[in-house]
């Protein structure tokens, strides 16, 4: 009986590492090739798996690619939604969201790889895929209502200038996967290691000292608060750095 436990604790254990293995080298597959250029065999074959359990576990590549969206997005709306339902002002709450967005994105450097990739096959075919649309729904939709609500609740205070809630949102957000996507590039021009600690953590001063210089109707207020949201202790630039070399 002991052993038949065992037995089936041991492949419930494998199951979830198969799985887990899976969906790694399909979210790094998928951020450097695109669904197009992917191929299962190199994902099975990058996992240690052969190709009828990956087929077992997703029945498509369309269905593994919809699992790798899901797998990196849940996690920052995992890590923003509490976030912004907290009990913060909707100033702090607005650029921790901003800080702790870049900090997601430079220990998943996959996810604006994943944009990227997602944005050049929506041009291509006039849509973004079901998985996309999917991930949206569930994930993204939600994280841009909570967001709006802290920019409404920000106004309402006379703590925020009156500006239009989805476009801020959009632009403050977007200066961080621009970051990302345009690192090489920056590399090249400014001569700096994008990856670097200082680097990190000057866009994080820089963005953060930005917002609260524009959003905020005191803007020494909003600098000041930037500026203490920028400076909390984080153990990102070592963190981040591995991600990215291990990616």
């Amino acid at each position: 009986m002991a052993t038949t436990k065992r037995t089936k604790h041991s492949r419930t254990r494998n199951a979830g590492e198969s799985r887990g293995a899976i969906l790694d080298h399909a979210i790094a597959e998928f951020a450097a090739q695109g669904v197009a250029g992917a191929r299962m065999a190199t994902i099975a074959k990058a996992a240690g798996v052969n190709q009828a359990l990956l087929y077992y576990y997703y029945k498509d590549k369309e269905s593994l690619y919809a699992a790798s969206l899901h797998e990196v997005f849940s996690g920052l709306v995992d890590d923003v939604l509490p976030l912004l339902g907290g009990e913060l002002t909707p100033g702090e709450k607005l650029l921790r969201l901003a800080r702790v967005h870049f900090e997601y994105l430079a220990r998943h450097p996959n996810y604006p790889r994943l944009v990227q990739q997602e944005l050049a096959r929506a041009r291509n075919t006039g849509e973004p895929s079901a998985g996309f649309r999917e991930v949206s729904r569930t994930h993204f939709i939600p994280l841009q209502e909570a967001g709006l609500k802290v920019m409404r609740e920000g106004i309402a205070r006379g703590e925020f200038r009156r500006v239009e809630g989805g476009s801020a949102l959009m632009t403050m957000l977007g200066m961080n996967v621009f970051y990302f996507t345009s690192a090489p590039i920056m590399r090249m021009i400014r001569g700096v290691d994008p990856f670097s600690a200082a680097s990190l953590r000057g866009h994080i001063a820089s963005s953060l000292d930005f917002m609260g210089a524009s959003l905020f109707v005191d803007r020494e207020h909003g600098i000041r608060l930037a500026k203490k949201v920028a400076s909390a202790s984080s153990a990102l630039p070592r963190a981040a750095r591995a991600a990215i070399l291990a990616s």
